[in-house]
């Protein structure tokens, strides 16, 4: 069937088209609009300004055919072969490109809102300016791609295969990005405000100048990552690997840094006001010229109605990844106190190690404290053993919750002498902060450490802001 016979049977209402072979066919301008083209043979086709919308055309070969401001909108393409094709300025919204090819195709300034890209392969393509606002390009492969100044906001690229791609100047707010592999990527100047890239590979991405404010980075791998002068205000780099990564003039403002490693990392002059560092590891890292006024390190919690003594209670909660002791509370008229990681908890520690209803502790008729286990993740233990359902406690009992060790002393839980290297008479109510910070052989010179409990951080080798090494 020739070009006039296609175009003529359409015109009679015809729309099946199966396995046709129009290869190299001049189709500029044609409607072929709610066609089926299922399997045909379009290679090297001109069909410039053709009207394909709602189209099927699965399994279809339009390699190098010259797809130029077409209108594809909501049509099917799924394991189509588009390699080499010109499909700039094209409307592919709300089409199915499931698993479609498109290696070292033109799609600059293409339409691709709402398209159903998963599995498709961009490798090598020309992405520029495209709009994948809302995208579905699960475990996609853009490697090597041109994907710069591309609108994907919303997009799904969970999974999706960035490695080695053009990224810079692109929207990614809100994109989800969690277990993509970004190694080597160009994002600089992106905007990726409140983006997903939890478990996310970036081994030497460089995302200088980036908006990753209020980004989820937990647990992401970003091994000597560019982040110079990048905006982190508020994100979430919870366990996230930053080993020899590159933070100079970094805008870390109020960031969860909860056990991230940035070992040997340049962090020179980046701004760490109020950002909260609890269990990092930070060793030989450069912090010259850092800011790091009200860093936290863990803060205590209470619930309403509890009481304690000092300003620190008053602090504004931290995350509940942070891992945090309680502060002082007294047993005596209580008729029960829960412990653990739940927001109504009396005595709330925000640890991932502690369950959320870890375990209460209530006075039985003869009068003494029990402690009772709450299925528990990680149990309970009482002068170091588990407790089975529940445990009587004896005066000067030792509790383990987590990371965390209480001694029963009368009526008060008190923190061990062996663990402050204070008096036994230390309460809980004396400490604001817990946990240990590993800054050991990092470089502090004129750093500023206003509100840091530094006394909670190993700085064993550190150079501290007035030039002097710590021993």
């Amino acid at each position: 069937m020739g070009i006039n016979e296609v175009i003529k049977a359409y015109a009679s209402g015809q729309r099946d088209f199966c396995g046709v072979d129009l290869a190299g066919a001049n189709l500029k301008g044609v409607t072929l609009s709610g066609a089926d083209l299922s399997g045909a043979l379009l290679s090297g086709a001109i069909l410039k300004g053709a009207d394909l919308s709602g189209a099927e055309l699965r399994a279809a070969d339009l390699t190098r055919a010259d797809l130029h401001d077409a209108d594809l909108y909501d049509a099917r393409l799924s394991r189509a072969h588009l390699e080499s094709a010109n499909l700039r300025g094209a409307n592919l919204s709300s089409a199915n490109l499931q698993k479609a090819h498109f290696r070292n195709a033109d799609l600059r300034d293409t339409k691709l809102f709402g398209a159903h890209v998963s599995y498709a392969d961009f490798s090598g393509a020309n992405l520029s300016r495209a709009d994948l606002f809302r995208a579905d390009l699960f475990r996609a492969d853009l490697s090597g791609a041109d994907v710069s100044r591309a609108h994907l906001i919303s997009a799904d690229l969970s999974r999706a295969n960035l490695n080695q791609t053009n990224l810079s100047h692109s929207h990614l707010k809100e994109a989800k990005l969690e277990l993509a592999s970004l190694n080597d990527t160009d994002l600089t100047d992106a905007d990726l405000s409140g983006a997903i890239l939890s478990y996310a590979k970036l081994y030497d991405a460089d995302l200088s100048g980036a908006n990753l404010e209020k980004a989820d980075l937990r647990n992401a791998e970003m091994f000597g990552v560019k982040l110079i002068e990048a905006n982190l205000k508020e994100a979430d780099l919870r366990n996230a690997k930053l080993s020899e990564a590159n933070l100079s003039k970094a805008k870390l403002e109020g960031a969860d840094l909860y056990a991230t490693n940035m070992t040997r990392a340049n962090l020179t002059g980046a701004n760490l006001t109020n950002a909260h560092f609890s269990l990092a590891n930070w060793s030989e890292a450069n912090l010259a010229k850092a800011n790091l006024s009200g860093a936290k390190l863990g803060e205590v919690v209470f619930s309403k109605g509890d009481k304690g003594g000092s300003a620190s209670n008053k602090a504004q909660s931290p995350k509940t990844t942070d891992a945090i002791a309680p502060h002082s509370i007294s047993l005596k008229g209580k008729r029960l106190v829960l412990l653990g990681r739940d927001s109504s908890a009396n005595v709330r520690f925000a640890s991932p190690l502690v369950s959320r209803r870890h375990a209460t502790i209530e006075i039985n008729n003869e009068g003494r404290y029990v402690i009772q286990d709450q299925d528990s993740t990680n149990g309970v233990f009482v002068n170091r053993q588990r407790v089975i359902n529940y445990a009587i406690l004896p005066d000067g009992a030792t509790i383990q919750i987590g990371p965390f060790t209480l001694v029963l002393i009368g009526d008060e839980l008190q923190l061990p002498k062996s663990r402050l290297g204070v008096d036994s008479d230390t309460n809980i109510a004396n400490i604001a902060q817990l946990c240990i910070a590993n800054l050991s052989g990092a470089n502090l010179y004129r750093a500023k450490l206003d509100g840091v409990h530094i006394e909670k951080i190993n700085l064993s080798g550190a150079i501290m802001p007035d030039g002097t090494v710590h021993y």
